[in-house]
């Protein structure tokens, strides 16, 4: 009875914030989500349930689009060129955040092309060694460092992406004495790492919560301000006394710039409401994610802010914009 009436009372709060001026002549329409993502991974699971909640709750169909490619640059000038009147919209990541931090010349800026909608979840960063590794906690990782008398190399799945540059965050502050090797993919780095070709491993929270369950990984420290129930035996940056270290992969919905703030008011209250869902909570967090919602506001200066923050460390570590 309570799921129920929680579902009620979701339903029941995105009818009130629906108005027949939002949606005007494109009523019949449905809404396209671009995910700059391939099918299959969990970032398209996730947007195809937020998907899926969208459209029963505005009784409008919404249909993801799948256009990875570019680092999801291609997906943001889809979306940044499109007609800004709430037909389109884009499943938005960090990198967002992260490519203006390179200062580099874009295909579109997202900031200034897109239109926060909505945040609805994050994935902490992680860092972990292989369970035989003699550093049991980040401390004694860090007096095991200081002993190695050359840099020591740690993986992460790309160059550029949020992992790597926590990464480099952590090492200015343990003395440069960490070395980053990119690999392909998150998998081919775990399996290193596991193996023992590799010290250490940043990456977010999922799929390595699977590593960590099994024993083969051991976690130093997660970049939450609290525990996070995948990996619930590692110790958040804020217990460690580093709340500098704080960051997380995190998602959100944006719109084309320009698309009306009756319309982004009437999709946040979609997106926070399906939040609200049980059924809907609990698959995020399956699939590793936290769910997190808000207003449209708050998720704009996210971003902003997580661009200064990146662009700041980029430059003290010396790192070069991915290719």
């Amino acid at each position: 009875m309570i799921r129920r009436r929680r579902v009620m009372q979701a339903g029941v709060a995105v009818a009130a914030a629906v108005s027949a001026p939002a949606f005007g002549q494109q009523s019949g329409q449905p809404i396209r989500l671009v995910v700059p993502y391939g099918p299959g991974g969990s970032t398209d699971t996730a947007g195809r349930l937020l998907a899926e909640r969208m459209s029963t709750d505005l009784g409008k169909s919404v249909i993801v689009e799948n256009k990875p490619g570019g680092g999801t640059m291609v997906g943001m000038q889809a979306v940044a060129n499109a007609r800004p009147d709430g037909t389109t919209l884009l499943l938005t990541t960090t990198t967002a955040a992260l490519l203006p931090a390179f200062d580099v010349p874009l295909p579109v800026d997202p900031q200034k092309a897109l239109t926060a909608v909505a945040q609805f979840a994050d994935i902490p960063v992680f860092l972990g060694v292989r369970t035989s590794h003699p550093a049991k906690t980040l401390a004694e990782f860090t007096a095991w460092l200081k002993a190695q008398p050359a840099t020591v190399p740690y993986g992460t799945s790309s160059s550029g992406g949020l992992p790597h540059l926590w990464g480099e965050l952590l090492n200015l502050k343990l003395g440069r004495k960490l070395e980053h090797i990119p690999y392909k993919a998150a998998a081919e780095a775990l399996r290193d790492v596991v193996a023992g070709h590799v010290p250490a491993f940043v990456d977010v929270t999922t799929p390595v919560d699977q590593q960590v369950r099994a024993g083969t990984m051991r976690g130093l420290i997660v970049g939450a301000p609290k525990r996070v129930a995948a990996v619930p035996d590692v110790p958040t940056a804020a217990e460690l006394g580093m709340p500098d270290l704080e960051a997380a992969v995190y998602f959100g919905v944006t719109a084309p710039a320009g698309t009306p703030a009756e319309i982004i008011a009437t999709y946040n209250a979609a997106i926070n409401a399906a939040l609200k869902v049980d059924a809907v909570r609990e698959r995020l967090q399956s699939l590793g994610y936290i769910p997190t919602g808000g207003p449209a506001q708050a998720y704009t200066e996210r971003l902003a802010s997580e661009t200064v923050r990146w662009r700041k460390v980029i430059k003290e570590a010396g790192i070069q914009p991915p290719a």
